[in-house]
């Protein structure tokens, strides 16, 4: 999958690099990363990133993947959301779909493990109107035994032998070749844009996606 991964022709429009601002977190007045101690007020250090990419091959050729993480976010959570393309044609007429979103499977990898199946259900009543609803699956909830720690699952591999959860060489060869002409780009172009603590990314990593029709997911 690494080696058919194909990166934009235009790293401008499709990649994204910022800092966080000064802002607001848990409550609390924090400073910007170029605030922070021991931080050189002129470093191009970021803590922000999103890329569009495509991997080219049978299975996923035409499909963009979105990718984003950062520091001082709204909050801390890894989750991975398949967003389904609209029916080219609906046979409900626009208010009767006017609060229906698109339909989404969404894999929740941290820190409240399990998975959400939105999509949309008519609302009970004799008049057609159509909203979102969500189908949800969380492990706390439904297993009384407790997933080990990250950490805990990687230093028994350890002890077992077990390489399954370790990249080899070659992977992360072939992830560096992605990520090394966009390091390259970044060096070369500007600055990071800024974003405020609390937020989730720069208006930047927003405009990218809207170039493409699109919209970022808010976890």
């Amino acid at each position: 999958v690494l080696k058919s991964v194909r990166l934009p022709e235009n790293l401008g429009e499709h990649t994204v690099r910022a800092q966080y601002a000064p802002g607001w977190q848990g409550g609390e007045k924090v400073p910007g990363y170029l605030q922070e101690d021991g931080i050189d007020p002129k470093s191009k250090t970021d803590t922000y990133a999103a890329i569009k990419l495509e991997v080219d091959n049978r299975r996923w050729a035409g499909v963009p993947f979105y990718l984003r993480t950062g520091k001082r976010l709204g909050r801390r959570v890894t989750e991975i959301a398949v967003v389904f393309q609209r029916a080219p044609h609906s046979p409900f007429d626009s208010t009767a779909t006017e609060e229906l979103g698109q339909n989404a499977i969404v894999i929740r990898v941290q820190p409240d493990e399990g998975m959400t199946v939105r999509f949309g259900s008519k609302v009970p009543g004799t008049s057609m109107e159509i909203r979102d609803v969500s189908m949800d699956f969380a492990y706390g909830e439904s297993f009384t035994e407790s997933s080990p720690e990250a950490y805990e699952r990687l230093i028994l591999d350890v002890l077992l032998g077990d390489a399954n959860l370790f990249p080899r060489t070659e992977e992360v060869e072939e992830s560096w070749k992605i990520l090394d002409p966009i390091e390259g780009h970044w060096d070369t172009h500007g600055r990071p844009a800024q974003y405020a603590s609390g937020s989730w990314g720069p208006k930047e990593a927003d405009e990218m996606l809207a170039r493409d029709g699109r919209s970022w997911r808010r976890p």
